[in-house]
C-alpha cells in the first residue's frame, strides 16, 4: 500500500512539473509575440511621423495620450495634430536602435535610442534621443498612452 501511494505521488509530481514547464514555455512564447507586436507598432509610428499620417496617429494614440518633448513641453495629441496640419512639424527620418521592451500584463514599455532628422517650424529637432513609449492593450488593440524623449549627450 505504501509503495502504491509513493508511486502515485511520483506520478503526480512528474505530471505537475511537466505542466509547469509547458506553461512557462507558453508564457515565454506569448511575451515574445507581444514584443514583436510592439516593435512593429513602434516602426509604424516612426513611418507615420515621417509621413505626417495623423489618421494613423489618431487611431493608435489613446485619448489621454501625453508626451514629453526633449525641451520639457507637454505634447497632447491635439498639439501634435495642429503642428502637422500647419506644416510646422516635419520629419525626414526617425530610426530606433537599442530597443528594449518590458511587458507588464496589458502594458508594454519600450525604450530605445532614436536618431531623428526633422524640424518643428524653425526649431531643428535633429539629434539622438533616449525615448520611452508606453503602450496599453485595450479591447484587443495596442495604443500608445505616453511618450518621453531625452537628448543624449556625446
Amino acid at each position: 500500500m505504501n509503495r502504491l501511494i509513493i508511486l502515485m505521488a511520483l506520478v503526480l509530481a512528474a505530471t505537475t512539473a511537466t505542466s509547469q514547464a509547458q506553461t512557462a514555455q507558453s508564457d515565454a512564447a506569448g511575451i515574445e509575440e507581444v514584443k514583436r507586436q510592439i516593435i512593429a507598432l513602434d516602426q509604424q509610428l516612426n513611418v507615420a511621423a515621417v509621413q505626417g499620417d495623423m489618421k494613423f496617429f489618431s487611431k493608435i494614440m489613446s485619448e489621454g495620450y501625453v508626451g514629453v518633448a526633449p525641451n520639457g513641453m507637454i505634447l497632447a495629441q491635439s498639439l501634435i495634430a495642429a503642428h502637422y496640419q500647419a506644416g510646422r512639424l516635419r520629419y525626414e527620418s526617425v530610426l530606433n536602435s537599442d530597443i528594449d521592451i518590458k511587458i507588464h500584463d496589458n502594458c508594454a514599455v519600450l525604450t530605445a535610442i532614436s536618431a531623428v532628422k526633422g524640424h518643428d517650424g524653425d526649431i531643428d529637432l535633429s539629434g539622438v534621443y533616449r525615448i520611452m513609449r508606453v503602450f496599453l492593450k485595450r479591447n484587443g488593440e495596442w495604443q500608445i498612452i505616453a511618450f518621453q524623449a531625452t537628448p543624449m549627450g556625446n
